[in-house]
């Protein structure tokens, strides 16, 4: 009777390698190696999971994938592992390595002791290891969990991962935190997060003709390159997650919600905000304008006036076709000469005295009592579910007063967004020069200076004249 010989995989595996030299895998390989060394089994292959949980069935694990791959390719008969929690953390991956044992006679070792999964005594301890092991990390999440909403209720900057900007102390990273700053200007002002994340990924900008003489950038000037912790380039999914994050705007975050008190006021967090939170919420209403979404190119816009010029016959915005803008089956412009004639417009009165006139002043004063006004209606609400908590008041009642304050306080709220929040044009009309601004802005930025000051609206140009007729652009001032 011939002797099969053992060929041996070693499974290693560390849930969290905080330093990232590896060291607590190193230590599983060197017992491993030795149970191998001392029973005279060769070691065919050796699979290692470094930083990786088992306790997520969902979670991939590229090297135990490909040690349940070999094994059903017949590359090995024996496994070892330090112990059966770093195989894994799931009955039913434990159960599939049962139904090997038995029926295929796979030999498990762990670091402290061996787990004969061929008889029933060892199949229980390793049902019940497994059992125990997981409800001890359920719990540990539940109390994980339980401390992240506690964190949150009280501001307090949250563990994990931490957010682009801040240390995980809260803590601002100077440069980090500007070019987060940098992100929300740019998308306020209108760029794309296609071109955002390009201008963060450190592209070359592109310049493009508008009118006759002027060229302008596709990419937002103002956003500084930023490498990314994995190292791969940006995406506009990944801005998106910056531009979503209310933590930007010192507001408490929990799973990606606002936490609110009981009056349902947001909790202020115990860190700086990087942005306003007039802005957070302006670019909230932008991601969620249907406008932008139903835009397969995003908010990214290449030529001056696509989207922001109007058919003077129905008024739909109209659309750059070729050298064109194009109203369809009303007017076809040439697109050189409108957009000259416009920015013409646009630069004399910006070179006009009362430009500052246009300018929305932030009244702090008017602020102020916003906020107060605010406060005071969410306090009536709380004491409003205190009453009728106590059964002074009925349900019907403290629905009617809920609904009220809710309102007043929307009314509120949106007024004070709005002498808050800033934007490109703002930053524009403020500058020493703002003929200079506007020249060396990039298209976002003109495009709502252009929004800001005039309408415009363009018609057929009369039939047999070559020349560019003025009448045929209707310009009105704001």
């Amino acid at each position: 009777m011939s002797i099969v010989p053992v060929r041996a995989a070693i499974y290693l595996r560390v849930s969290l390698d905080q330093t990232g030299e590896g060291l607590a895998v190193e230590r599983q390989r060197e017992d491993c190696e030795a149970i191998a060394m001392s029973r005279g089994w060769t070691v065919v292959e050796t699979y290692t999971d470094n930083s990786i949980s088992a306790y997520n069935k969902a979670k991939n694990r590229p090297a135990y994938d490909q040690m349940v791959e070999d094994y059903k390719a017949g590359r090995f008969n024996a496994l070892i592992t330090w112990d059966l929690d770093r195989l894994t953390r799931q009955p039913r991956q434990l159960e599939d390595w049962i139904d090997a044992a038995e029926t295929q006679g796979l030999r498990l070792v762990t670091a402290n002791g061996e787990a004969d999964l061929q008889t029933d005594g060892g199949r229980m301890y390793a049902r019940i290891k497994a059992a125990v092991a997981r409800a001890e990390m359920e719990r540990k999440g539940a109390r994980q969990s339980r401390a992240q909403r506690q964190r949150a209720a009280k501001g307090r900057p949250p563990r994990g991962i931490r957010a682009t900007g801040y240390t995980l102390d809260g803590e601002l990273v100077p440069d980090e935190a500007e070019a987060v700053r940098a992100v929300y200007q740019a998308f306020a002002n209108g760029s794309s997060l296609k071109a955002i994340a390009a201008a963060l990924s450190g592209a070359e900008p592109t310049f493009r003709a508008v009118g006759d003489r002027t060229m302008v950038q596709d990419l937002p000037k103002s956003v500084p390159q930023l490498p990314t912790r994995s190292g791969r380039p940006w995406n506009p999914t990944s801005v998106i997650s910056i531009l979503r994050n209310p933590r930007y705007a010192g507001w408490s975050m929990l799973d990606g919600e606002i936490v609110r008190d009981v009056t349902g006021a947001p909790v202020r967090g115990m860190w700086e905000a990087i942005v306003p939170d007039g802005v957070w919420l302006d670019v909230q209403r932008r991601l969620d304008d249907p406008r932008r979404k139903s835009n397969r190119a995003g908010t990214e816009r290449k030529h001056l006036g696509s989207g922001l010029y109007l058919c003077g016959i129905c008024d739909s915005p109209v659309r750059a076709h070729g050298l064109r803008y194009r109203c369809a089956g009303h007017i076809m412009r040439v697109r050189n000469m409108v957009d000259s004639f416009v920015l013409q417009f646009v630069e004399r009165r910006l070179a006009q005295p009362d430009l500052a006139d246009l300018l929305i002043q932030q009244d702090d004063d008017r602020v102020e009592t916003l906020v107060r006004a605010e406060q005071t209606e969410r306090d009536r609400l709380k004491r409003a579910r205190a009453d009728y908590k106590a059964e002074l008041i009925d349900g019907e009642l403290f629905a009617e007063i809920k609904q009220e304050t809710e309102d007043k306080i929307a009314a509120l709220e949106t007024e004070r967004i709005g002498l808050t929040a800033g934007t490109a044009a703002s930053d524009i009309l403020r500058a020493p020069s703002p003929v200079d601004a506007f020249d060396e802005a990039d298209l976002a930025a003109r495009r709502a200076v252009i929004e800001l000051l005039c309408e415009v609206r363009l018609y057929s140009a009369p039939r047999g004249r070559k020349a560019f007729d003025p009448e045929s652009v209707h310009i009105i001032p704001k």
